[in-house]
């Protein structure tokens, strides 16, 4: 498995418990699932490692109550899917590449093994 493997495997996992899930933010359409890559620690005698890919839920910016309806919605779902490495950050904000202003998200860390 290397890193597109690892997101991949992510993608598919959120997708298969309901959620839109992309690792392109362009193709997000709120509500949805945002899949990024960031970290390595590498295991040299192995010649693996272990991959940390965040996983921004975001909601559409209709107020304050309904995004937290919403990503509460998308954290039940997410975690079903998935078994996060460490908790859930609650107050994050994503900015989509078509623009506009930062949408209301929460942040998920997992952990993927790779070769």
């Amino acid at each position: 498995m290397n890193i597109n493997d690892a997101v991949a495997e992510v993608e598919t996992a959120l997708r298969g418990a309901g959620l839109a899930a992309s690792a392109d933010p362009r193709q997000l359409n709120p509500p949805c699932a945002w899949v990024s890559a960031t970290g390595l620690t590498h295991e040299l005698l192995s010649g693996g490692g272990t991959v940390r890919l965040d996983v921004y839920l975001i909601a559409p910016d209709h107020g304050v109550t309904a995004a937290l309806d919403v990503l509460s919605t998308l954290l039940d779902k997410a975690l079903d899917a998935l078994d996060p490495a460490t908790e859930t950050s609650l107050n994050e904000a994503v900015t989509l590449p078509a623009g506009g202003g930062p949408l209301p998200a929460f942040r998920l860390t997992v952990e993927r093994e790779i070769c």
